[in-house]
């Protein structure tokens, strides 16, 4: 491919919009603003890192910050970042192992969006109206060729989401540690909270939404599924705490589990709801029930709150339609008599549009390379099998590979995985070679899940030694 010329880098930089003070907001929601700040520190620090220079501009409200690096090969990458909270800075990040991107003369942009919260319908938009404009950019050049879209978390969301709505604008897509299930990532939020308070023998007559629920409602759950409902910790430098429901002590120091008969199957239930039976889970439950230190409320946090997302009305998560027998097993039948339901705004699930959240059909017309930690129950790895089965079902299956990374945190990859992911969808895309992947539809109880994929390296969430070893 030809070097970019020091004329191009002039036009680039001509055609970069200078980052002035930009506000927007949701239909009755905050008001936004871009962190200047932040965007010029992190251009600065991109710069330092890889001694080459960072466009940065804005587009409807967005901010975006790019890198056409000088042995540039033609090929771009536009990365579509997570969920960011309710605040209303908005802030822009490089995708992961930028360096190597750059490095390889692969050019690259990302985008703040418009908005914060969960609003993965904004993300689309504001992903594709930067595509359009850097595409725009580099063909100026005449050697512009693929371009491939990647995303984490809820940008895997925006990824899965885009390449259906604008099928024509990429080449290929790597949705990480994606909700790729959709709108069904609150149907599993829920489940957690209707399931424990069904499993503690609570009538399904408790208020929801509530936005006092863990106050109201959750001290009951608890009492009866853990013999330690309060938690406690072991004194040290730093302490180490467990909750109710079990924690740091019991990976650390190897205390027994405080959950009662009713807690373990519980604790059955989530296992089977976030995916399944598989070597991480056990390690899975005490990390993300220890990372709230005392209390072990992640879970129940997000069953508080009006339902909604994204500052647009109509309930998000729903159970109206689901026959615990068929979804978890004869064990978890006696709950299709006694778990509360609730049935989400008909707007929300049937929605084809971008608002609030993007229904993903399974059609990809790309080739998409996913990869997911084994023990994520943030984003569990239900999602993948979500998304596999409804591309599967479309016949579309020679479009997705999938893998398993042996994890136990929300988008804890090395920095050697995500090198590796790039590496074999862009070898795909550029000369038709699919890789290697996992069934992640059917059993993953294998102690070899994951292992083909699992590198050493910086990342991770620092307890994958905690984890059972790879068969050998």
């Amino acid at each position: 491919m030809k070097r970019k010329s020091t004329i191009f880098i002039a036009a680039v930089a001509a055609l970069t919009v200078s980052l002035t003070p930009s506000v927007g907001s949701a239909k009755n929601g905050p008001v936004y603003e871009i962190d200047q700040q932040q965007v010029s520190s992190r251009v600065a620090a991109i710069e330092k890192a890889t001694g080459q220079p960072v466009l940065s501009g804005e587009i409807a409200g967005a901010a975006w910050i790019a890198q056409v690096p000088d042995n540039w090969n033609g090929d771009l990458l536009v990365y579509a970042h997570g969920f960011r909270g309710e605040g209303p800075e908005l802030t822009v990040d490089p995708p992961p192992a930028y360096q190597f991107l750059t490095e390889a003369g692969y050019a690259w942009a990302a985008s703040s969006y418009r908005r914060n919260g969960y609003d993965p319908g904004i993300g689309v938009i504001d992903t594709k109206n930067l595509t359009k404009h850097m595409q725009s950019m580099l063909r100026r050049e005449g050697d512009l060729d693929k371009t491939y879209l990647a995303g984490v978390s809820m940008g895997g969301h925006v990824t899965a989401a885009a390449i259906e709505k604008y099928p024509n604008l990429w080449d290929g897509a790597l949705p990480a540690c994606g909700v790729v299930g959709d709108v069904e990532l609150f149907d599993y939020f829920l489940d957690y909270n209707f399931g424990a308070a069904a499993i503690a023998g609570l009538a399904p007559d408790f208020t929801s939404p509530d936005p006092d629920w863990t106050n109201t409602t959750v001290p009951l759950i608890k009492d009866v599924l853990s013999n330690d409902p309060d938690g406690s910790f072991t004194p040290g430098t730093p302490p180490i705490a467990s909750s109710w429901a079990g924690g740091f002590e019991q990976i650390f120091l190897g205390k027994d589990s405080p959950l009662t008969d009713e807690g373990e199957e519980f604790k059955d239930f989530v296992e089977i709801g976030s995916g399944g039976e598989r070597v991480s889970f056990d390690l899975a439950w005490e990390y993300w029930h220890g990372v709230d230190g005392l209390d072990g409320n992640f879970f129940f946090d997000l069953g508080e709150g009006d339902g909604t997302i994204a500052n647009r009305s109509g309930r998000v998560s729903q159970n109206s339609d689901m026959s615990y027998a068929e979804e978890y097993g004869a064990d978890f039948a006696f709950l299709d008599d006694v778990i509360a339901r609730a049935t989400a705004s008909n707007r929300v699930r049937k929605s084809q549009g971008n608002q609030p959240a993007p229904i993903i059909n399974g059609t990809p017309s790309i080739p998409v390379l996913s990869i997911h930690t084994t023990g994520d129950l943030f984003v569990p790895i239900e999602m993948e099998q979500i998304y596999a089965q409804e591309v599967i079902d479309n016949g579309l299956g020679d479009l997705l590979v999938q893998r398993a990374i042996r994890d136990v945190g929300h988008c804890s990859f090395t920095g050697a995985e995500w090198v590796q992911s790039y590496t074999d969808l862009f070898n795909w895309v550029d000369n038709g070679v699919k890789p290697a992947g996992e069934d992640l539809i059917n059993d993953i109880s294998s102690p070899t899940l994951g292992c083909d994929y699992t590198t050493t390296g910086v990342g991770g969430s620092g307890f994958r030694s905690r984890l059972a070893p790879c068969p050998t």
